[in-house]
């Protein structure tokens, strides 16, 4: 995935524009703050943005990213931070920590019933006693709602001397099984006079689903909400923001 790889060193300026960093760093710190959590290892860091900043805050922190450009623009950015190459379904950290972060998309990039469990079997490892898991997938729903989007203009960005336009569109993919529901999405990124096409197939969750899963793994729900303003999670949300209880 490109995103990932050649486009590492604009990943933060490129997602900025659809998301707000400020939000998600003050949901975590306050919720970390609340349960008295010191440490925390993010599984699929990118490059750092929210371990800079919660480390800025007095927080011990550990990120990990399966991508190596992505973790080269992480220390490049940040070098008083730590981070290194991981993989969220066998990553085994050096110490057990008090709560473990999977945001964004990270979680969606499982296709596979098998690599669901190995991820969320390593995340249970990972954590401390009664650790806290907080995970963001994004809800079937309103995409199975729409099934289809042309792909369109969703942002410009301007890194120095470069702009980077991103289009995005979507599709559902038929599963043979019925049994995960798979989407498609499409970007094409125009830079300047360079055009870079990506491909991602994701696996989105209804509510119901993720949290079964979860409690099979050993996992309490605590809460589900829509977004980081801790707004109760409704059917027609993009997102789940799950906090779950290592059991």
């Amino acid at each position: 995935m490109k995103l990932y790889k050649d486009l590492a060193e604009y990943y933060y300026q490129i997602e900025s524009p659809g998301r707000n960093f400020s939000n998600e760093v003050t949901f975590i710190q306050s919720l970390l703050d609340k349960m008295g959590i010191k440490s925390l290892l993010d599984m699929g860091c990118g490059t750092g943005e929210h371990i800079n900043a919660l480390q800025n805050f007095g927080f011990t922190c550990h990120g990990i990213d399966s991508s190596p450009e992505m973790i080269k623009t992480a220390q490049k950015r940040f070098p008083q931070g730590q981070f290194e190459i991981g993989d969220i379904r066998s990553f085994i950290a050096a110490r057990q920590f008090e709560c473990i972060s999977c945001l964004f998309g990270t979680f969606n990039y499982l296709i596979e019933d098998k690599d669901i469990s190995f991820a969320l079997r390593n995340i249970w490892k990972n954590l401390g006693r009664s650790g806290l898991f907080l995970l963001e997938v994004w809800n079937a729903f309103p995409i199975q709602q729409i099934q289809r989007k042309p792909i369109t203009t969703v942002s410009t960005s301007r890194i120095g001397e470069t702009i980077i336009q991103r289009n995005r569109g979507f599709r559902l993919k038929e599963d043979p099984n019925q049994e995960k529901i798979l989407v498609e999405v499409n970007f094409v990124y125009n830079l300047d006079e360079k055009v870079i096409k990506d491909r991602h197939i994701m696996r989105v969750f209804y509510e119901e689903q993720i949290t079964k899963l979860l409690e099979e793994h050993k996992f309490r729900i605590l809460k589900v909400f829509g977004n980081y303003l801790q707004k109760p999670f409704a059917q027609t949300d993009s997102r789940m923001v799950i906090l779950a209880l290592k059991q």
